[in-house]
């Protein structure tokens, strides 16, 4: 990731928490709030919606994968199809360990971020 280490999550309208960049897996929608998965399995809840993160850490080469979900690819441990459909998700690495699917056509966006050539 080129950019800031840092990151500022907005606990509430006044108060922010610093984490560095390379320790959020990633980023969930949750109605109006987006939950941010640390690598210490923690996370916390961030008081603006995941299209106002989305804005913020995209440049700074997180991948929003789904609706629901931006990842950091440099934390994704596996690709693979789903089970029985021609979908794709992600998984990530330990500790968060969750299984994340990956909304038709990002499939290149993912591959970018993480800097791989295509899977078959």
């Amino acid at each position: 990731m080129t950019g800031p280490r840092r990151f500022l999550v907005q606990l509430a309208p006044d108060r922010w928490r610093a984490v560095d960049l390379a320790d959020v897996y990633l980023v969930e929608a949750r109605g109006d709030d987006t939950a941010v998965r640390l690598r210490s399995k923690h996370r916390l809840i961030d008081v603006r919606r995941l299209s106002d993160l989305d804005r913020l850490l995209t440049p700074l080469g997180f991948v929003r994968i789904h609706r629901s979900y931006l990842v950091n690819p440099g934390r994704i441990l596996e690709l693979r199809r789903r089970e029985g459909t021609r979908g794709w998700e992600v998984v990530m690495e330990p500790p968060v360990n969750r299984v994340l699917p990956v909304a038709e056509g990002k499939m290149e966006a993912v591959r970018e971020g993480i800097g791989a050539s295509s899977p078959g």
